[in-house]
């Protein structure tokens, strides 16, 4: 993994895990939905029971066929739907989970900053003044916060 990619996947990781919660829940309902569709109840009635009146040679009618075809056609577009979001959960979730990785092995002043810089999209000056006085009760430079990161991102690319 290059230096690049490694930022542009911390950049990311709030809108990749975000897109990853949304479409888990997506194929999680295109799953009931498919269950739901599998869940057919075709019967017929007998020429003495419900609507009498009517003479029933228990065949098949129009509707019953057209429903099933219907059921049938409908079954396999979510196939094809929860297929294709599968897909996409895979690779948002090998997305999140190369960055959730790669943090764990950091130490945790490194995590923090890093986080703050490039997840949470704040400047350097503003941890050196927020997030480190509030770690450390101390000040720092900018610059120094710069070489934490950019130590921090080349020890992530080595992980």
């Amino acid at each position: 993994m290059t230096n690049e990619e490694l930022i542009e996947l911390l950049k990311e990781y709030k809108q990749n895990k975000a897109k990853l919660n949304i479409k888990l829940k997506e194929l999680k309902t295109a799953r009931i939905k498919l269950k739901a569709c599998d869940d057919i109840d075709i019967s017929t009635t007998s020429s003495y029971g419900e609507n009498q009146d009517i003479h029933s040679k228990n065949k098949i009618s129009n509707k019953v066929l057209s429903k099933v075809e219907q059921n049938e056609t409908r079954r396999l577009e979510l196939e094809a739907e929860i297929e294709s979001l599968e897909e996409i959960v895979r690779d948002l979730r090998n997305k999140v989970e190369a960055v959730e990785d790669r943090l764990i092995g950091l130490k945790y002043k490194e995590r923090e900053l890093l986080v703050a810089y490039y997840i949470d999209g704040r400047t350097a000056e503003n941890i050196s003044r927020t997030l480190y006085y509030d770690m450390y009760q101390r000040n720092c430079t900018p610059r120094y916060i710069q070489k934490i990161i950019e130590k921090a991102t080349k020890k992530m690319i080595n992980i």
